[in-house]
């Protein structure tokens, strides 16, 4: 019997000191994984870095070449484990419950959905920025534009780079605002890898190019006019091609005269960056052009034109016909029809415009 005692308690022991072996593991674990809560941190945003894709290449063209403010706002302070946040004075209304720094399994929708709310209030309360920074590549360097932000200490950090457009003004790119934790880990992020906490972290921006347009304005002067044949109507062909020579948009306009005079019809939405050429295809059925029938002009976008940037105006073709001594009349209409949805049969809806253009004198 005392043998068998002697035995049982062995066995004891020896599970007893298995069950001790993962909670000693875990301790070593977590006081390995501790955050230095005085230790600086640094945050460099970079346009080659994609936070989700892992690049940006459709744009990095563009966003090397722009300047992109971008700031920081402390939402949240971080325990020593990293699991716990403690929304700041200035983001109080911010609720983490439930949301561990560690834990892998908290989806993206989710922290978009925390940023989101954090960008209201920052917006709605004026939130001061903890820094800012100008995202631009330095030439020479042989780096992507980026920007780094130093002296920022453990926390839960709100990104916020402003809408810039690129170069040519063609382009508005706009970013969405998003959180990021410092220090990190790749285990923070994806449940898997090391979990040595990372005071200095690169991030990329999550760009969305929003295309611009412009404006196109043609002048037509008629010199003179017979009033015996009427109203007297002159047909434009308008068409935009790109960088490559390819076509991107096509229209055709009139103007109807019932006197001598000047007159101007403004185009709107046309692509900005679009060569476009105007073609005056009709000039009624007595009248000449004087001059060329055809001018060649470029679509700066209207951000372009009110930013004042170098070369930038809206767009203008002039022409200038005259009575030609002629006895036949020339007047119509230009009938312009829209997609309009679908019929319940599956057909196509159109909607009929008949502007005419008139230009009363």
């Amino acid at each position: 019997m005392r043998k068998s005692k002697k035995i049982k308690k062995g066995y004891i022991l020896a599970l007893a000191a298995l069950l001790l072996l993962p909670c000693i593991n875990i301790l070593q674990a977590q006081a390995a994984r501790e955050i230095v809560l005085d230790q600086e941190c640094s945050l460099t945003v970079s346009v080659e870095v994609g936070a989700e894709s892992g690049s940006n290449d459709e744009y990095l063209g563009d966003l090397n070449q722009m300047s992109i403010p971008v700031s920081v706002y402390r939402v949240a302070d971080v325990d020593i484990t990293g699991q716990k946040y403690t929304p700041t004075e200035a983001f109080k209304q911010m609720n983490f419950s439930g949301i561990s720094g560690n834990d892998s399994t908290v989806t993206a929708e989710k922290w978009q959905e925390l940023a989101a709310r954090a960008e209201e209030i920052r917006k709605a309360e004026g939130v001061e920025a903890a820094d800012t920074k100008t995202i631009e590549s330095v030439e020479g360097s042989g780096k992507a534009a980026q920007a780094s932000i130093t002296g920022l200490l453990p926390g839960l950090y709100l990104i916020v780079p402003e809408e810039a457009y690129n170069p040519d003004y063609t382009v508005q790119y706009t970013f969405t605002p998003y959180l990021t934790a410092l220090p990190g880990s790749s285990y923070t992020l994806t449940g898997a890898g090391s979990d040595e906490w990372e005071y200095d972290a690169v991030i990329g921006l999550k760009p969305e190019a929003v295309p611009q347009f412009g404006r196109l304005n043609i002048t037509k002067e008629l010199q003179n006019y017979n009033e015996t044949l009427g109203p007297t109507t002159f047909v434009f062909r308008i068409t935009g091609v790109d960088k490559n020579g390819t076509v991107q948009y096509e229209e055709v306009e009139s103007m109807t005269y019932t006197a001598a005079g000047s007159n101007t019809i403004t185009l709107e939405k046309i692509p900005a960056g679009l060569t476009v050429t105007v073609e005056e295809i009709y000039s009624g059925a007595s009248y000449t052009v004087s001059g060329s029938k055809e001018e060649t002009v470029v679509i700066w976008s209207d951000a372009a034109v009110a930013a004042g940037k170098e070369g930038a105006s809206e767009a203008s073709a002039a022409f200038r016909n005259c009575y030609n001594g002629g006895n036949r009349g020339g007047y119509g209409v230009t009938n312009h029809f829209e997609l309009d949805g679908m019929e319940s049969d599956g057909t196509r809806k159109w909607t009929w415009e008949n502007p005419t253009g008139s230009a009363e004198q």
